[in-house]
């Protein structure tokens, strides 16, 4: 019983902190083309300070590519900093110019460190947190509206391999994908004018699916469906 009671002040020593560390004042950036900036808030609820390293990297890993060294026309500033605790700050996102599609939205990762710094005083735990956010870059004059993008969803079989195609401009996060009622796990995103596998229906007539995506706040936008037909 004694041991029991100690694990659990343990957790809730850990629950506390990460309640009361940085908050991160969304999950997703979208810089519209034409915009000066972007910026992105971050509060400190914990009674000690964190430093705050950011930066912006390119590459394939939402959508299960490879990383690239190629540098990520952005910068954000300020990189580096220190958030005082009971404080609140803002990093600036300001696109540097260079070439991207027109024709379609262009993926960046913004990455967030925050690193504890400084002695605690009180023994609560310290944890240093990595967040990785979706940066959209999105041209003017893309057909469709982003939010809505989930609904153009194209399902095909090729055998008993489920394909997703995304025949829209924007870029489409799949939540909660359920095929046959199994949830599929990390159904991941789906690339403007692409197509890839999610998933199979393995000795089965059809092929019921159920999906959701995830708007531009990070709100999730509600079920649609479809059924795939497999007995021809």
């Amino acid at each position: 019983m004694r041991n029991l009671i100690i694990l659990l002040l343990i957790c809730l020593s850990y629950i506390s902190c990460v309640q009361a560390g940085v908050v991160i004042g969304g999950t997703r950036v979208v810089y519209g083309e034409g915009q000066n900036s972007v910026t992105l808030s971050l509060r400190n609820n914990s009674p000690f300070a964190w430093l705050i390293n950011s930066k912006i990297s390119t590459g394939g890993s939402w959508t299960g590519g490879e990383s690239s060294a190629e540098k990520a026309p952005f910068v954000i500033t300020p990189p580096l900093f220190t958030l005082k605790a009971g404080r609140e700050n803002v990093l600036r996102v300001i696109y540097t110019g260079a070439e991207l599609p027109r024709d379609r939205e262009s993926l960046f990762t913004l990455n967030i460190a925050t690193i504890p710094s400084g002695q605690v005083k009180d023994g609560s735990l310290q944890v240093a947190v990595r967040s990785h956010l979706k940066l959209f870059y999105r041209p003017k004059g893309l057909q469709g509206v982003a939010q809505d993008a989930y609904q153009q969803l194209r399902w095909s079989m090729a055998g008993h391999q489920l394909l997703v195609e995304n025949p829209t401009p924007y870029y489409v996060t799949i939540f909660k994908l359920q095929v046959n009622g199994q949830e599929i796990g990390n159904a991941g995103i789906v690339s403007p004018f692409s197509q890839r596998k999610v998933s199979s229906c393995p000795n089965a007539e059809q092929c019921a699916i159920r999906w959701q995506g995830i708007n531009d706040y990070g709100r999730v936008m509600p079920v649609r469906r479809n059924v795939k037909d497999l007995r021809h």
